[in-house]
């Protein structure tokens, strides 16, 4: 091997060890964590963070959940944009039925 591409392995290991990491997080706790980012300043974000950590120990999260949590992650159906309609919020799951 070349000098370069020894200097390189400990940069791809850590690049491969931190996308690895992102990829084990909980999917519920990610869609809240992105949700919450959505209020306007750093104390309501704060807040919903923190209320949000508290349902965990409250709330059993299933498989089915986690499933449903991590569609929403992948298709943005719960981004910013579309939390500030009616329409968006239903599509997210936020509202009562």
């Amino acid at each position: 091997m070349t000098s370069r591409v020894v200097k390189l392995l400990p940069l791809l290991g850590c690049v491969l060890t931190l996308t690895a990491t992102a990829g084990c997080g909980d999917p519920c706790r990610d869609l809240a964590s992105q949700i919450c980012t959505c209020f306007p300043d750093d104390g309501t974000r704060a807040v919903c963070n923190q209320r949000a950590k508290d349902a965990e120990s409250s709330f059993t999260i299933s498989a089915q959940d986690k499933e449903y949590c991590q569609q929403k992650l992948d298709s943005h159906s719960c981004d910013c944009r579309n939390l500030a309609t009616p329409e968006g919020r239903a599509g997210c799951g936020l509202t009562y039925p």
